[in-house]
């Protein structure tokens, strides 16, 4: 440690800190402009200059390192001064349009104005006119408001490695913009917004709808994928405005993705239901929640009469809370009295890697999924880690992706060939191979981790390969979506009781179905006519004696059931929900939509049903604690669960074998700002991806004389759908991929993971 002296106060700091963290140790205020704690040091805006005693130079606070008995002032008369000169600088060419800048009462500029006592200005105005960019979907860019603070170059390159912007010409006529003035290549992560200290860079979903004063900030956790990043929710009057980030609050260090940052749209979406339906002759009719949950009650007393408890399931979504899972299993165990409690989730990978680890790690694998689309803020994370000197990435997938910029090794190819690549890999582990040196490197390792996909058996079986061959691995799983590790670990599954204590039941979802054993379904929040595996169960589903949904939104399954009743969103209530990591963090109630939340429908309902279950989230949460082992001590603001195992079950080794005769082959690729239920709802996500794509390589899109947005022809056995194209420079030749998680393609990919199709050009 070193001491230093600030305006007189002594602290004690670490070897390196800058004096403006000292400052911040010793709880002085300095001024700041360009300076962001997550970026590295930069010193453009100097704006954070302060006098070091024996020094005759002033220094840049945010770039200094303290040293030994050093003594620093902060303020001074000499120092007001000049901060105000650089303010009055920057203010020639800044446009004094606060009233109607979205910016306005939440920018540094104005606030520093403030603070240093400017009010007049002595140089003369001169404000340029450039027209507003909107060529990015979710964002307004107006280089006029720019103070060239460099923020948004330095996340964009530090932290999301796209270097989408950057800083354009030198001297006076240097601005920030893309290469020639093209459009972004931009993730839309709004990382380079979030850190933008004026109003420059924008939020279009936000823009001039409110002001920042007019807003409640509640702290809550993303609602879209297994991250589990913290998150602030702007609101006012049950309406949500803004999703914000903090960077001391939660594991994503204030960073977010695009369906985290501009999907809360759907929250407010005008498509959402608000009243309980009952189908009477083949017609929806409104109802009341107490007529809906009453006819519910009704039907399941009259068919566990009839045919008995294993007559009865409940299938249970991802998106539900722990607390809400809790409840849906012990609804069907102890109010209903089956074990038919389902879920599409694994139970065969459990979390062992954290955001630490893959951040320190030395030697990392991304086996076979585009980490960087599905789980982005966990992305941020590996490419962080592949930017360090001396550490080794290897990432095994079909194209290529974002992590190509800091990966050591890429291996594409068609999928069957990335197999044969993974396979060589784990023979190099076994001691022989071409892979032989890399994987010594791994073995040898202090700290190797391998990031995988846990949803096919062909990686499970790999990563149970590697994680027997490798002791000191750490493996990450990456589950999909917000609460797809919480629904498991409470029990919602016929295999396993909540903590993994493991039952007798060997019911199956389809077999249950297609053999007619199951004759009742409450279905909550969950659509199986998006997931592939599922997506041919409509018909057995409309046919079941009765069927049960709740979901925010009247879905493809829900137009199925006999009663639909809708439910509340993640930022309409309280409870947790436990990431990829196994952290369990909570979520706050900020608004609300005058709807139930899953866990008020299953309390009434099971008091209708003759059993009273809890219905408050401190309640439960207690039964949690009781009744849930891994969960007794865990903190549920941020604790981290420790699991009975990491991989678990016999893991076939299958020959990848596409099916179909056609000349491309196609895998399931992932999309950014889509994720299945959820995003399609999201009318500013939609802007981007309202409908799937065909990613194709630009040789082959030129051989089929399609390009960008041209439409094209996928034919399959007897199947042929028209999907729109995206030129994707990393695809390989004779390969293509298309998502699988909307209805147009679920049903696809139901006939196999991997297909050869042919591709023709759509010509209407």
């Amino acid at each position: 440690m070193v001491t230093v002296k600030i305006d007189g106060r002594e602290v004690q700091v670490e070897p390196n800190s800058t004096i403006l963290q000292a400052a911040e140790k010793a709880g002085v205020h300095i001024p700041v402009l360009c300076h962001h704690k997550t970026l590295n040091p930069f010193g453009a805006c100097r704006v954070c200059l302060v006098e070091v005693v024996g020094n005759p130079k002033l220094m840049t606070a945010c770039t200094t390192p303290v040293t030994d008995k050093m003594e620093i002032v902060t303020q001074n008369e000499k120092l007001q001064k000049l901060r105000r000169t650089v303010i009055e600088l920057l203010l020639i060419n800044h446009p004094l349009d606060c009233p109607v800048c979205d910016k306005g009462g939440d920018c540094m500029l104005q606030d520093l104005t403030f603070e240093v006592g400017l009010t007049n200005v002595r140089f003369d105005p001169k404000p340029n006119d450039t027209p507003f960019d909107h060529t990015n979907p979710f964002i307004e860019r107006d280089i006029d408001r720019c103070v060239l603070c460099g923020k948004c170059v330095r996340i964009c390159d530090e932290v999301v490695n796209i270097q989408a912007i950057s800083f354009i010409n030198r001297g006076t006529e240097t601005y920030i913009g893309t290469s020639f003035d093209q459009p972004w290549n931009c993730e839309y992560c709004g990382q380079c917004m979030s850190v933008c200290p004026v109003g420059s860079l924008n939020n279009r979903v936000y823009l001039f709808k409110n002001r920042p004063w007019n807003l409640e900030k509640t702290e809550s956790v993303c609602g879209f994928c297994s991250c589990g990043c913290s998150i602030i929710v702007e609101h006012e009057d049950n309406e949500v405005y803004k999703i914000s980030e903090d960077p001391d609050l939660g594991v994503n260090h204030g960073f977010l993705c695009a369906k985290g940052r501009f999907g809360y749209e759907l929250i407010n979406s005008p498509e959402r239901e608000k009243t309980p339906k009952i189908k009477k002759s083949g017609e929806f009719s409104e109802s009341s929640i107490e007529e809906a949950i009453e006819y519910v009650a009704a039907k399941i007393g009259e068919i566990k009469g009839k045919y008995g408890a294993d007559s009865i399931g409940v299938l249970v979504s991802p998106r539900v809370t722990n607390e809400e899972a809790f409840l849906a299993q012990k609804f069907a165990r102890e109010v209903i009295g089956s074990n038919n409690v389902f879920s599409f989730e694994t139970v065969n990978a459990l979390p062992e890697g954290t955001y630490e680890d893959v951040e320190n790690s030395d030697n990392l694998i991304v086996l076979n999924i585009d980490v960087t689309e599905s789980n982005p803020v966990l992305g941020y994370a590996i490419r962080r880690m592949g930017r360090k000197e001396e550490t080794t990435l290897s990432v095994f997938y079909p194209k290529v992706t974002s992590l190509k910029r800091v990966a050591t090794n890429f291996f594409t190819g068609k999928p069957s060939e990335v197999y044969e690549k993974i396979e060589n890999f784990i023979n190099g582990l076994k001691g022989d191979g071409e892979f032989k040196d890399l994987a010594d490197s791994f073995k040898g390792a202090k700290k190797p981790v391998l990031v995988y996909n846990p949803y096919d058996e062909l990686d499970l079986y790999y990563a149970n390969e590697i994680k027997t061959l490798v002791n000191n691995v750490i493996t990450v799983p990456c589950r999909l979506k917000n609460n797809s590790q919480g629904i498991v670990d409470m029990g919602c599954t016929p295999y396993y009781k909540p903590g993994y204590v493991k039952t007798e039941a060997q019911a199956d979802f389809r077999k249950v179905l297609e053999d007619g054993s199951l004759r009742a379904l409450v279905i909550l929040g969950e659509n199986p006519l998006l997931h592939p595996e599922y997506s041919d169960l409509g018909d057995i589903l409309g046919k079941l004696d009765f069927l049960a949904v709740t979901d925010p939104f009247m879905s493809e399954v829900a137009e199925l059931s006999e009663v639909y009743i809708p439910v509340s969103l993640f930022a309409e209530k309280d409870g947790t929900f436990t990431n990829f990591e196994g952290r369990v963090q909570s979520l706050n109630k900020t608004v609300d939509n005058g709807v139930i939340s899953d866990l008020e429908f299953l309390a009434l309902l099971s008091a209708r049903l003759g059993v009273n279950l809890p219905k408050g989230i401190d309640e439960v949460q207690d039964l949690i604690r009781k009744e849930v082992p891994l969960y007794n001590d865990v903190d549920f603001n941020g604790g981290t669960v420790k699991y009975p195992f990491v991989l678990d079950g016999a893991f076939a080794l299958k020959k990848v074998s596409p099916k179909g005769k056609g000349k491309f082959k196609v895998f399931p690729g992932s999309l950014r700002l889509h994720s299945g239920s959820f995003t399609r709802r999201s009318q500013d996500l939609s802007r981007v991806y309202a409908e799937p794509a065909v990613e194709i390589n630009p040789t082959d899109a030129s051989k089929l004389n399609v390009g960008d947005g041209d439409y094209i022809i996928l034919k399959f056995e007897d199947t042929t759908r028209k999907f729109r194209v995206a030129v994707v420079k990393g695809m390989p030749d004779g390969v293509v991929s298309l998502p699988n998680d909307f209805k147009e393609t679920a049903d696809l990919f139901h006939k196999g993971k991997y297909l050869k199709v042919d591709l023709v050009k759509h010509n209407g």
